[in-house]
């Protein structure tokens, strides 16, 4: 694929990372490396760098929507921003294999546990906004955040699977779930690629084809979520956040 392709491609991503939480990763590492032959090292580093002014653009709105639980994404950033310095510094440890191997199973095991969370929430009140964690809790998000921040520093995926899964499973309403994510990504998104920066592996050609398209996109995701209303937002969103980590986790694992 020419690069000139990957400002759609970054449309695309970029829209899909901020209307579900998380995904555009994986199809920025995807892309990079499957179609356009990039080394995966390379290709992380470019995802990340990508990734941060299509977040930051995304948790703007979703803030001045409202839909941000800083309580619960200062929780998962506690942990998640060592998971993510520690997966950069150690992606040189195993194959490239492995990664993918891990990563896309991972996203496959989390996305059963979100259908299986979201049938077992039907019905039950929603987590109130800024509600004080439990030890129970707090011990959840931790883990959940560390798992995010490997995955995004090892191999430049946004992290959102395990972070979403979180807070499925804290019973947060759609919107607050999506907005949440977001905001935690954007962060963790800049921690993974001052890391790789250090390291020296970022290509701007690539983060400035890719950015051109993904701005776009995620300025244009928070309205198109507002249109929805609550209720329908409901019903949309959580079954599509759990179809497209299925689906990512399977396009990993097959690569």
């Amino acid at each position: 694929m020419p690069i000139e392709c990957l400002p759609v491609i970054g449309f695309l991503a970029g829209f899909l990372v901020i209307s579900f939480g998380g995904g555009g990763g994986a199809i920025y590492v995807g892309v990079l490396t499957a179609l356009c032959g990039i080394p995966p090292a390379l290709a992380a580093s470019t995802s990340l760098a990508t990734i941060i002014p299509t977040t930051l653009v995304g948790a703007l709105g979703h803030i001045r929507a409202g839909h941000v639980d800083f309580r619960l994404a200062g929780a998962l950033l506690a942990s998640a921003l060592l998971g993510t310095a520690a997966g950069t510094y150690g992606s040189t440890l195993l194959p490239d294999a492995a990664y993918y191997l891990i990563s896309g199973a991972l996203l496959l095991i989390l996305s059963t546990q979100m259908l299986w969370t979201w049938l077992r929430q039907k019905g039950k009140a929603f987590r109130p906004a800024g509600a004080r964690l439990t030890p129970k809790e707090w011990a959840a998000a931790s883990a959940y955040g560390l798992l995010s921040g490997l995955m995004t520093g090892a191999i430049g995926l946004s992290g959102g699977g395990p972070i979403t899964a979180a807070l499925f499973q804290l019973r947060c309403p759609a919107l607050r779930t999506v907005g949440t994510s977001v905001a935690v990504i954007a962060v963790m998104s800049l921690t993974g690629f001052l890391a790789h920066l250090s390291l020296g592996r970022v290509d701007w050609t690539l983060v400035a084809y890719l950015a051109s398209g993904t701005i776009v996109g995620a300025a244009a995701a928070p309205y198109c979520l507002s249109r929805l209303g609550k209720e329908r937002a409901e019903r949309v969103i959580r079954p599509s956040i759990i179809t497209v980590n299925y689906i990512l986790g399977v396009l990993i694992l097959l690569k």
